[in-house]
């Protein structure tokens, strides 16, 4: 069984639990798909069982965003005898939902009907018309319908083509899934695989004290994996430069805005330590070479910003009291949206804009770590951005902070314009900074979808969507159901604007 959730990109997992942003979906390995039931060892010991059921627990959301590891022994059934292809198929899902499955919204999720029904669906298989596999996946669908809250409309079964589909994601354009040591260890569970260092090498490539990126995962049949990196590799430098003081959504911007035929990162291998030059091919304007076709092609280029609209639209205005407004649309959060909002303020700013206006409404959401790369384009890289909440309890901030402080981009007055159709990721971009008092709100209350989905690989190639937490703002409001108030129906005037700023206080 192996876990993707929402982040940087789609990539084959093996031997954990990852969990995730709310959004859009990534996946989190480099190792070929192993099919526990499909070809099983005749005899398994506990540890065995358990490096094969391992929870990885994140972000991604996602991307991006990992949350804390929670390993779980093997289910004594699974330790009692070898199940079959079908039997495995329903007991992966038991304990996905047993071990992981937040009930975000308090609908009676409980844990003992749950085991229940794994039960009644092992007992009833093979009794259907169809195949083993597809009665398993039936009676999957069963437990699920029977088993998670209906206030839960998120957490389901995909078949294994919907599945496939999802599985070619990718944001860096070569395959890659870029996180800090910290998050490796956090959604792999151990940091066995990531060589010490590098604060003492003889690598040029490493300055002193600066800690390298670590391959969280990477897509199957992806550039990267074709050019041989792996999960637990750390990425040096990219064509030569290292990715000193970035986040890992800077840095996988970086390898897909490469503007050569090939990338050139150096890789010092998790394997044995040793150091690489590893040339990754693109293809035209920097898109990996080896894209999909048809609709799955649609997508990687959506998630490569290459979709048929341009995700950021700006101009300057005249606002309520003969102010220049500079007015940016963001209409949703693709891998390209940081950096285009980040020229189109700079523009805004040349020409002259007094202030500057974020429109949101409508923005269904996206990449959450795009969200949390525009906030931090007002805050600051210190500030707060958001908490995650799962099944283990407690607030949680795990955003990727840089290792060296990046001022925000601008100080100028900031209004967010919002509707009942702003949601996920556009959320957390109006949370943090409403709560950090850098932004007022102007429209409507947001949407309220704050809950973070994670999607599990199954043995016979379906995939598990899962829900396994929840974001809260920095002032510890529930995003989910609640929403984020607006102050103002419509853009203030500048000495509203001022007032409201000087009035508000950050909640610590």
């Amino acid at each position: 069984m192996h876990a993707r959730t929402e982040a940087f990109g789609l990539v084959r997992m093996e031997g954990g639990t990852v969990r995730g942003r709310a959004g859009h979906l990534i996946n989190t390995r480099a190792l070929p798909l192993r099919r526990y039931g499909a070809d099983p060892p005749t005899s398994q010991s506990q540890s065995q069982r358990q490096q094969h059921l391992r929870p990885l627990a994140k972000l991604a959301t996602s991307a991006v965003l990992g949350l804390s590891l929670v390993l779980s022994p093997p289910s004594p059934l699974c330790l009692a005898k070898q199940l079959s292809p079908a039997e495995t198929i329903v007991q992966e899902v038991y304990e996905v939902v047993d071990q992981h499955f937040l009930d975000a919204r308090d609908g009676g999720y409980s844990s003992e009907r749950w085991q229940e029904l794994r039960k009644d669906a092992l007992r009833d298989l093979g009794k259907g018309k169809r195949g083993e596999e597809e009665d398993a996946r039936r009676l999957a669908k069963w437990m699920l319908k029977r088993g998670i809250p209906s206030g839960d409309p998120y957490t389901r079964l995909l078949m294994p083509d919907e599945f496939e589909r999802l599985s070619k994601y990718d944001v860096s354009g070569v395959g890659l899934n870029l996180g800090t040591r910290e998050e490796y260890e956090q959604r792999v569970g151990s940091a066995r695989d990531v060589i010490a260092g590098p604060t003492t090498t003889t690598n040029n490539a490493v300055a002193a004290g600066y800690d390298p990126f670590v391959v969280l995962g990477v897509v199957i049949h992806s550039p990267a994996e074709e050019a041989g990196i792996r999960q637990g590799d750390r990425i040096l430098s990219i064509d030569g430069e290292a990715p000193a003081g970035l986040t890992p959504m800077q840095a996988a911007q970086r390898i897909k805005d490469a503007r050569s035929a090939e990338t050139r990162l150096r890789v010092m291998r998790a394997s044995d330590g040793s150091v690489a030059e590893v040339a990754v091919p693109r293809g035209k304007d920097g898109e990996a070479a080896g894209g999909a076709a048809g609709a799955a092609g649609d997508l990687v280029r959506w998630a490569q910003g290459k979709g048929k609209s341009y995700p950021v639209d700006f101009k300057m205005r005249k606002g309520k009291d003969g102010a220049r407004e500079g007015y940016v649309n963001l209409k949703e959060f693709t891998a390209r949206a940081p950096a285009g909002v980040r020229e189109a303020l700079k523009q805004l700013d040349a020409e002259g804009a007094d202030y500057f206006v974020l429109d949101l409404r409508d923005n269904l959401g996206g990449l959450v770590p795009a969200g949390v790369e525009i906030s931090r384009l007002f805050l600051g890289s210190d500030a707060p951005v958001v908490y995650t909440m799962t099944k283990g309890g407690g607030l949680q901030d795990r955003v990727p902070h840089p290792a060296t402080y990046q001022p925000p981009l601008t100080d100028k007055p900031l209004v967010l314009l919002v509707n009942k159709s702003t949601a996920s990721a556009s959320e957390i971009v109006a949370g943090a900074l409403k709560d950090n008092c850098r932004a007022s709100l102007a429209g409507d209350t947001t949407f309220g979808k704050g809950l973070i989905q994670s999607v599990y690989e199954l043995s016979d190639g379906s995939g598990l969507v899962v829900t396994v937490g929840k974001y809260v703002t920095p002032s510890r409001l529930d995003i989910d159901r609640h929403g984020i108030s607006a102050s103002f129906k419509t853009v203030p005037t500048m000495k509203e604007q001022d007032e409201y700023i000087r009035s508000c206080r950050v909640v610590k």
